[in-house]
């Protein structure tokens, strides 16, 4: 799942309540949050973040209320090009 602009750091991931300046509306920007990362842990999707460093996905995990992040799948920029 591309998660665009709805995911600014991972801290947004373990704790969906924590909101960045990019985030006009507090509440339901939360609320989204939370309802993606839901989907995600429930079908396990991997979450593809636009705005993390290096690229790749990460798999997203349900705990209680929290996310804990799985295992990452790493994307090699040049693996189409060994083939």
């Amino acid at each position: 799942m591309f998660v665009g602009d709805l995911l600014h750091s991972p801290v947004p991931i373990l704790g969906p309540e924590h909101n960045s300046c990019f985030c006009p509306g507090p509440v339901r920007a939360a609320a989204t949050r939370r309802s993606v990362l839901e989907r995600a842990a429930h079908r396990r999707e991997l979450v593809v973040p636009a705005r993390f460093g290096g690229a790749g996905a990460v798999e997203v995990r349900r705990r209680g209320d929290g996310f804990p992040l799985g295992p990452w799948a790493v994307f090699e920029a040049d693996a189409h090009a060994r083939r």
